[in-house]
């Protein structure tokens, strides 16, 4: 556990870099009572094959502490999925109609019961607020004793993301390996790609930066078939060019989400406005919803499926008739047992 003071500045490079949105989540039991601090109201855990791999990080004397952070950083990327489930159960605030909001639900992996704990142990689906819960602690159990740094939780004041913040006197870093308004490191690792969740507010001894700069020396921003596609049939034949990002993908082994956010942010780039749709993910012990997209081109409607992970011609009614469901944000949920 590093000094109070840290943590404080850590909080003052945030505001300065990213502007006042934003708290910082302790576990219990400190003397920290500023305004932008708020106290978890569940005790920190390792999954179990994160604990079982910090404890071979901790015997590995090969690796500098940074290294270990960032193997935690891949492994959990390559082994875990982002659990899209929770945005169905986001609720519309319309109170202030210049100033419409979403609000995360309360019991969706942040006020959890043994029930929940007992169920997360059964898949690889996580939320923003458990991968920083459990990799803040990861970090912490890395630090054996050193208290020159601290790992905790970093997460906007509408409780809408969460992220680990690392700090200490070389170094304060932000770890965000499941940004869902990008394509997440979660999807990029999965994919071979670089690092982009990663953003370093102070380094004052470089230690930090070498060590990202070493883990992503040998890896590529972009698919190369992909760079290739856009070359070859982007100019051409948007649907085409659209439909080999499909095929290109299927060869790799991302989720729904992930082959969501892709597709989005190739749509997105060709100035066309999708719409967010939910499909039932069926053979499931509880609902899940994964979502979907929809947009018209060409006087056509096309569904991208990111259950399938397919793109295909459509039209609203169909889609009534099938299993999708519109603006769920509208309406109120039961608890969901994770």
């Amino acid at each position: 556990m590093c000094d109070d003071e840290y943590i404080k500045k850590f909080y003052n490079e945030v505001s300065q870099d990213l502007g006042d949105n934003y708290k910082i989540i302790l576990e219990p039991n400190r003397k920290l009572t500023e305004e932008w601090i708020e106290y978890d109201q569940v005790k920190w855990e390792v999954d179990e094959p994160i604990q079982d791999l910090v404890k071979t990080l901790l015997k590995d004397n090969t690796l500098n502490f940074e290294d270990k952070v960032l193997s935690i950083y891949k492994y959990i990327c390559l082994n875990y999925i982002y659990d899209d489930n929770v945005l169905f159960f986001f609720k519309r605030d319309l109170s202030d109609i210049n100033n419409i909001k979403y609000i995360a639900v309360d019991w969706y992996g942040r006020i959890i019961d043994e029930r929940w704990k007992e169920n997360r142990k059964k898949h690889n689906r996580r939320v923003c607020y458990e991968f920083a819960r459990f990799y803040a602690k990861a970090i912490n159990e890395l630090l054996d004793g050193n208290d020159k740094l601290e790992a905790f939780m970093l997460g906007d004041k509408e409780n809408l993301h969460y992220v680990v913040g690392l700090t200490g006197n070389e170094y304060s870093v932000i770890l965000d390996l499941d940004d869902f308004n990008n394509i997440k490191d979660l999807t990029r690792l999965k994919l071979g790609l670089t690092i982009n969740g990663i953003k370093i507010l102070r380094d004052d001894s470089g230690k930090f930066e070498k060590a990202l700069n070493k883990f992503n020396k040998d890896r590529i921003n972009e698919l190369k078939e992909v760079e290739e596609a856009k070359q070859n049939l982007k100019p051409e034949n948007t649907i085409e060019y659209f439909n080999k990002i499909v095929e290109i993908l299927n060869h790799y082994n991302i989720d729904s989400q992930g082959f969501c956010e892709y597709m989005r942010t190739i749509i997105e780039k060709e100035d066309i406005e999708i719409e967010k749709i939910w499909k039932e993910v069926k053979g499931e012990s509880e609902k899940r919803y994964a979502r979907c997209l929809t947009f018209n081109f060409e006087d056509k409607t096309y569904l991208l499926d990111s259950v399938d992970k397919t793109l295909k011609v459509t039209s609203k009614e169909n889609l009534e008739k099938e299993n999708f469901i519109f603006n769920p944000e509208e309406n109120e949920y039961a608890y969901y047992g994770g």
